[in-house]
């Protein structure tokens, strides 16, 4: 998909010593990231349900953040990492943070009440289109007619998979919130691409990264009703989860991916996640599993399948 980014990024001085160092992830096949991160964020949704039965979405949301943040600042502190240091670098990992996990949380879950789940899906899945288009104009990336076309087809397959749950009473504003959801995730995802920080520590990076976005999602937590919240043992499996597995890790191994070539390429996992998010919501919480979402799971591979290898070809 890419070419490998190696270590030519990594702060001078800085040990590369822990499991989760930068160096690490640049061994691992860029086929095995990009199906790691659409795992994890596919999950996410599993443990999002599962854990908002017991407390409110957004509060976990925030919860999560700021668990994640602060357990990533740990791990790059042992290993001697240091904080960003001039101005220029907080201003660039807030111009990803406030959108990438920020903000387009934030409209996510606003638009989850007011729209059906299924349609959710399907307006956050137009991220990797808003993102080709930001491409061409801040990354300089060219839309090859592969690309082009891989978009559609997963975007069409990633409709059908979703399809399914569209049903229910629909608010216009629920789906300006859908929409501001996925352009708000697609330029971080170009910030992302735009600003790799090649003076900070990835995990450091990371890690103000999801504090910064604590700051936004809390904020807009502070209404939420808390006075029925419980901690069962699958909410503390879920949350542990959300915050170490499906936030910390996950945007640590997205970063690198997107380190390795086009906004474009890395976008497309989200209609692989969509896939894997239905399967794993058939496996694990017994949900239904149609031939509909069987078929427009193999176009949306499908599709991804085109922007993986579309860098290629006119």
């Amino acid at each position: 998909m890419h070419p490998v980014d190696g270590v030519r990024d990594r702060t001078p001085g800085v040990p590369l010593t822990g499991a989760l160092r930068p160096s690490a992830l640049a061994r691992v096949p860029t086929a095995a990231l990009f199906v790691a991160v659409a795992s994890f964020w596919a999950l996410n949704t599993v443990a999002m349900r599962v854990a908002g039965r017991t407390a409110p979405p957004i509060t976990v949301a925030a919860a999560r953040a700021l668990i994640g943040g602060l357990v990533l600042t740990l791990l790059a502190r042992r290993r001697g990492a240091a904080f960003p240091t001039t101005r220029l670098q907080w201003v660039q990992i807030a111009a990803i943070a406030f959108p990438m996990t920020g903000l387009s949380t934030v409209f996510l879950f606003l638009a989850a009440r007011n729209i059906p789940a299924g349609l959710v899906s399907i307006l956050s899945n137009t991220m990797p289109l808003f993102v080709a288009m930001m491409a061409t104009v801040v990354l300089g990336e060219r839309v090859t007619s592969r690309i082009a076309l891989g978009l559609g087809v997963g975007m069409i397959g990633a409709v059908i998979v979703a399809w399914r749950a569209v049903e229910g009473q629909v608010r216009g504003i629920g789906i300006l919130y859908g929409v501001l959801a996925a352009v708000t995730s697609a330029t971080g995802s170009v910030m992302y691409k735009r600003f790799p920080l090649p003076g900070v520590d990835r995990l450091m990076a990371v890690a103000m990264q999801l504090l910064m976005s604590f700051a936004v999602v809390a904020l807009i937590a502070i209404p939420d009703d808390r006075s029925d919240m419980s901690f069962p043992k699958t909410f503390v499996i879920s949350f542990v989860y959300l915050s170490l597995f499906g936030l910390a890790l996950s945007f640590v191994c997205f970063s690198e991916l997107v380190s390795r070539g086009t906004g474009m390429q890395a976008s497309a996992v989200s209609y692989l996640s969509t896939v894997l998010g239905v399967c794993f919501g058939a496996l694990l919480l017994h949900e239904r599993l149609s031939w509909s979402v069987l078929v427009g799971g193999a176009i949306a591979i499908c599709g991804v399948a085109l922007v993986q290898f579309g860098n290629n070809h006119q």
